[in-house]
């Protein structure tokens, strides 16, 4: 039987049917399922490659940004003593007390080493107030302002407000915990000046002028004087005087004898504080210690 024309155009149209059926079924829906997954796999490989390209950058200037890191660390490390022991804290005491003027010492006891938390903290002066203080400030000064005038601030100021705002800042850092050596001993002087001026050596932290900063200045150390006390050690003229009351109740020659005993007490006395000064001060002293960081590009630069 033969078919006709329009038979054969149906015949074929219904094989190209069913042939483009079986392809969307076959080839074409499984991919396009697909599609969703690869293109979130394709957003996850372009997401790695941009992180590949920044390391690639990053690894151009990380050498630089370690060794700026370093030298910064470095210069807040040369504002501590090295890792300290108890003979390292022995001999930098006494090369303190060496720079001392007509000084002596007595009692210088060191500590067992121990740690210490360092925080962020601002001095702030106490101020008095009182009635016509708080009126004279309101009529000169006017009502306190909210805002604060830093354009019109002078230099002292300035400077006390940076602080402020510094301590504000790091107030919410982490205390940061180093090495501590506490040194005590008592310093003697017939001239009080002499036991001030020590103090102020101590509380500047310059026990070696040969050890410079990057400025070429006698480099400063974590040295704190944690509290220093003076007292006039002679006290022969107080003594008799006590003894008896008044100056004018102290006896005369011809009571020497009844006196003897109180008066060579007095001496002996006196006599075993000038051998050290006439003033003494009591000290205790804090040396904050840590372990500097080594050079990252130590070797490499001995290689080169």
């Amino acid at each position: 039987m033969q078919m006709s024309k329009q038979e054969r155009i149906i015949i074929i149209v219904l094989l190209v049917l069913v042939i483009l059926g079986v392809g969307i079924f076959v080839f074409i829906l499984p991919n396009f399922n697909n599609i969703d997954v690869n293109n979130k796999n394709l957003a996850t490989a372009q997401s790695n490659y941009s992180s590949i390209l920044e390391k690639l950058e990053r690894e151009k200037t990380i050498d630089s940004d370690i060794k700026a890191a370093y030298e910064e660390g470095k210069d807040l490390a040369d504002g501590f003593y090295n890792d300290l022991t108890t003979v390292d804290a022995d001999e930098i005491m006494r090369q303190f007390i060496a720079k001392g003027k007509d000084i002596r010492i007595s009692g210088l006891d060191l500590s067992p080493f121990s740690t210490e938390a360092l925080s962020i903290s601002v001095f702030a002066p106490s101020e008095v107030t009182y009635p016509l203080k708080d009126f004279s400030n309101t009529v000169i000064g006017g009502a306190a302002e909210e805002t604060i005038d830093v354009e019109n601030m002078s230099e002292r100021d300035l400077i006390n407000y940076a602080k402020e705002v510094m301590a504000l800042a790091l107030a919410i850092s982490e205390p940061v915990t180093v090495g501590v050596a506490n040194v005590s001993f008592t310093a003697y002087s017939d001239d009080l000046q002499n036991l001030h001026d020590f103090a102020d050596m101590l509380n500047e932290g310059v026990y070696d002028d040969t050890i410079v900063d990057a400025d070429g200045k006698p480099q400063r150390k974590a040295t704190y004087l944690n509290g220093a006390e003076f007292e006039l050690t002679d006290k022969s003229a107080d003594i008799t005087i006590n003894a008896y009351g008044n100056a004018s109740n102290v006896p005369t020659e011809s009571a020497e004898e009844e006196t003897s005993d109180t008066s060579s007490e007095a001496t002996s006395s006196a006599q075993g504080t000038e051998q050290f000064g006439k003033y003494s001060m009591d000290f205790n002293v804090k040396l904050y210690c840590i372990e500097p960081v080594a050079d990252p590009f130590g070797n490499s630069s001995q290689t080169e």
